[in-house]
């Protein structure tokens, strides 16, 4: 009996083991295991902070009613960009960095990445209109770290014939977060 009764003892505990593990949360406090995401590389957190400033702040239309449609950002460092020179003379953008400035950029109008500044360009039409979904074209340089701290990034957008800008961004981190600060060197307007 005794031997009946252990066993009965252990099928009764294996059982009830079984189903806290079904449940495993059950009657305890759940802590969410699920790793967060990595925060965004700061190079993506640099250039996304530049194409902010440009997009919202210095593009020609920014204050106009119907602001740009869509960001077509050339896919490769274009070190002339600041000149309004927005070709890509370096290599395509890493995957990774398109995701992250992608993602950082969902309140500016749809982004897309294009192998050429001619690919989206219309420009016989005039302002506004010189790009293909009422949008801008836009160039981005190298990052260049400075001695004291700060970082700088050429970015040029063109809108069309008559519609235009090339700067140099000044970025310092600020309270955790990349920020534009001003510009540096000659602008070019059209």
């Amino acid at each position: 009996m005794r031997l009946r009764a252990a066993s009965f003892s252990l099928v009764l505990a294996a059982a009830l083991a079984g189903c806290a593990d079904a449940n495993p949360g059950a009657g305890t406090d759940q802590v969410d295991m699920t790793p967060s995401p990595p925060p965004p590389s700061e190079q993506s957190q640099i250039y996304s902070a530049a194409l902010h400033q440009l997009i919202l702040v210095d593009n020609p239309y920014a204050t106009a009613p119907t602001p740009a449609g869509a960001v077509h950002i050339v896919d490769g460092p274009a070190s002339r960009s600041a000149e309004l020179v927005i070709a890509p003379d370096g290599p395509p953008f890493d995957t990774e960095l398109k995701n992250e400035i992608t993602a950082q950029s969902a309140d500016l109008p749809p982004v897309e990445f294009v192998a050429g500044p001619e690919l989206p360009a219309n420009p016989a039409p005039q302002g506004l209109t010189g790009v293909a979904g009422d949008g801008v074209i836009v160039g981005l340089s190298p990052t260049r770290r400075q001695d004291d701290g700060t970082v700088h990034v050429g970015a040029g957008l063109w809108c069309g014939i008559d519609c235009g800008l090339g700067l140099t961004y000044v970025l310092d981190r600020i309270d955790g977060q990349w920020t534009v600060t001003g510009t540096t060197g000659p602008v070019s307007i059209s």
